[in-house]
């Protein structure tokens, strides 16, 4: 079961977390945004995208240059 890494909020699937983030983001509720700017994409992306990246980091693939480095 998936978890938010910025609320702890547990959720069904990925692409049931990919649809959290975004509507979170879309708040503009600032702890998932930067969460998504750091570990996935700084770049704007719809549920769906979101969740192949989210699947991507799982899997320890890159992400590419997208992504605010640390």
């Amino acid at each position: 079961m998936p978890t938010c890494a910025s609320c702890g909020l547990k959720v069904e699937d990925v692409p049931a977390l990919a649809v959290h983030l975004v509507q979170a983001a879309e708040r503009s509720e600032v702890s998932h945004v930067m969460w998504l700017n750091r570990n996935v994409t700084k770049r704007r992306v719809g549920a769906a995208e979101l969740a192949l990246l989210l699947e991507r980091a799982a899997d320890g693939r890159p992400l590419g240059e997208d992504r605010v480095g640390r």
